[in-house]
């Protein structure tokens, strides 16, 4: 999870987390206790992003260098709860040199607006031998999908807006395993330390509520290209006007969803 924003709520009452967490899980999976799950979780959305529009959540945007916004709604101990918006009208990021990713926090999350594909990598070790020379770098919005090239695996380390990519001595295959289209109203999972990467097209627009529980002892990782020196991605912070009004445009959006 990105950026700053911790919101406790009062002492007995369960965080945000808690309570998105019991929504999507509970039920027993009928279409009608889904459907009342994404009520609760729009509503919960509604709720939130009035009080980031009108500044009683007073918390900063940021921009993610895998291409969307993250409102950082709830930090709580070990748990968090954003809403990403991915859109061309949010302004540009710093490319990352690949979409593929682990978490150290395992995910779930819930599409509110639009769709995405999610795709679930298989990783394995490369055969050793002497480090290769850089390569290019997979087409953006794309992960490694083919066995015969080699990537190096980079440890993440966050300290404020600016992530510390490191490479280790880990070089990996890589190669696509599962590729899930997510619409609105579906929830997905990604485990802690499993290796993912989220794709739309270029001017596609979707928004997702993202729940994450830090695991102990796993690690944030990256894939780059084989080779790659150690460099660091600065994540550009919004201003509160601009926060605010990411917030309206995804409410504008909800409230026209919701009168269909």
């Amino acid at each position: 999870m990105s950026g700053a924003g911790i919101f406790r709520p009062a002492s007995g009452r369960p965080t945000d987390y808690e309570f998105l967490s019991a929504a999507l899980s509970g039920g027993d999976g009928s279409p009608a206790a889904r459907a009342a799950a994404g009520t609760t979780v729009r509503d919960w959305a509604v709720g939130a992003l009035r009080a980031v529009a009108d500044g009683s959540r007073p918390l900063r945007a940021v921009i993610h260098p895998l291409g969307f916004t993250c409102l950082p709604v709830e930090r709580a101990d070990r748990d968090g709860v954003c809403v990403h918006v991915w859109s061309p009208l949010a302004g540009g990021a710093a490319p990352a040199r690949s979409s593929v990713h682990a978490h150290c926090w395992e995910l779930t999350s819930y599409v509110l607006l639009g769709e995405l594909e999610n795709s679930l990598m298989t990783v394995t070790d490369a055969m050793p031998g002497p480090r290769p020379p850089a390569t290019a770098a997979p087409p953006a919005g794309q992960g490694p999908g083919a066995m015969s090239a080699v990537y190096q695996v980079l440890q993440v380390r966050s300290r404020g807006d600016i992530d510390e990519l490191s490479p280790t001595r880990r070089l990996v295959h890589c190669r696509e395993s599962r590729r899930e289209l997510i619409t609105a109203g579906a929830t997905y999972d990604v485990p802690a330390g499993v290796f993912h990467a989220t794709d739309l097209p270029p001017e596609a627009e979707a928004v997702t509520v993202a729940l994450g529980r830090l695991v102990d002892g796993v690690a944030d990782l990256s894939l780059a290209p084989a080779g790659v020196a150690g460099h660091q991605v600065r994540r550009r912070r919004c201003d509160p006007e601009q926060t605010a009004a990411t917030a309206r445009r995804v409410l504008g959006r909800l409230q026209v969803t919701l009168a269909r």
